[in-house]
């Protein structure tokens, strides 16, 4: 799940997660695992509204979901090291 904005398409985002196994979906739910939030909506948390995807997934957090929140440049550096990995194994 992605929330924010990101420096490369969604679709982009989306190939490259399914590329490394990751169910991309259209919403947070009890299902969600990863949200990856854009990297300047971040840095503009300090006192600033979160978006509705960020606050649902803190809320389930907070009933116990196992949901990891990232930034896209560390999402970026996961699906990069996965694509080199898948490579390696061809």
């Amino acid at each position: 799940m992605f929330t924010g904005s990101l420096s490369i398409l969604r679709r982009e985002a989306a190939d490259a997660a399914a590329t490394a196994g990751c169910r991309v979906d259209g919403g947070v739910t009890k299902d969600t695992t990863l949200l990856v939030v854009g990297d300047q909506d971040l840095r503009k948390l300090a006192g600033h509204e979160k978006s509705k995807k960020h606050v649902k997934a803190e809320q389930l957090i907070g009933h116990g979901q196992p949901i990891r929140i990232i930034g896209e440049g560390d999402f970026m550096r996961i699906v990069s090291r996965s694509d080199a990995s898948n490579k390696a194994t061809k």
